[in-house]
């Protein structure tokens, strides 16, 4: 049996993930139907920002856990089947130890390469479904908004959402607010921060639970503003940071309330 090699069939049951795991428009979706209705009325939703964005996005990634787990069973049994007649002989031919060796062994490159193709659809699954909450929320409290299409992609890049429109965006950027949503600020998170132009107001939002000193004053050192859990904001090495500020607060900054 080879390490090194993982088995065609095994690669196609991975593949088969796409079609188990709900697309994000489908999570974003789901999640919204887990909400209490109530929560989300405008006034709700405006008073409430950052509760609000944080429930949604919990929600979606969780059921996209749950529907990623159900990948795993059928990768495990493909694999097994196609090594049925290996692992009888070994399991003959070797006590417990010996048998739990080399069935972990075996399978490792396997669980490897499985994880690595599920972490890569998590995060872009996860980060789209977090985009379209965004976009969302800010609808329901009466904020235009739109994520960048067509030409405009080239210019705006990394931006996620404009505000009002892209139109507004190319045209009078001055009169625009840009938008970059991050779940996390995790390593090599500055690859992902779109250039800030001279007139652009670029805000990052973000639901992460962390956020260090030294990202903190790499934000400002950018000129960005960023948008942060409530309860990460009360933090003592964030309280005072003008340029960081809490999610709830963003409705107010857009000229909402």
């Amino acid at each position: 049996m080879t390490t090194e090699r993982i088995n065609p069939r095994i690669e196609a049951i991975i593949d088969q993930a796409k079609q188990v795991i709900p697309n994000p428009k489908t999570l974003f979706e789901m999640a919204v139907l887990k909400v209490p209705q109530e929560k989300l009325r405008p006034e709700y939703i405006r008073l409430n920002f950052s509760e609000m964005i944080v429930l949604l996005e919990r929600e979606a990634y969780g059921t996209y856990l749950e529907y990623e787990s159900k990948v795993i069973s059928p990768t495990i049994d493909a694999w097994i089947s196609d090594n049925e007649a290996i692992l009888e002989k070994i399991y003959r031919e070797s006590n417990v130890q010996e048998f739990s060796r080399r069935i972990c062994s075996d399978f490792w490159p396997v669980a490897k390469r499985l994880e690595f193709r599920l972490g890569q659809m998590r995060k872009s699954r996860a980060g789209h479904a977090f985009e379209m909450i965004m976009e969302k929320l800010l609808n329901d409290i009466g904020c235009r908004c739109q994520r960048p299409f067509k030409e405009g992609k080239k210019v705006l890049k990394r931006i996620d959402l404009v505000i009002p429109s892209q139109e507004t965006a190319l045209r009078r950027p001055d009169q625009a607010y840009f938008l970059s949503c991050k779940r996390t600020l995790r390593e090599r998170w500055k690859q992902t921060i779109p250039e800030r132009k001279p007139t652009w107001r670029v805000f990052i939002v973000t639901v992460d639970d962390e956020l260090p000193e030294d990202k903190a004053r790499e934000i400002d050192q950018l000129g960005i503003i960023a948008y942060v859990r409530d309860e990460l904001k009360a933090q003592d090495h964030l309280r005072n940071k003008d340029w960081v500020r809490q999610l709830t607060d963003l409705p107010r900054d857009l000229g909402l309330t």
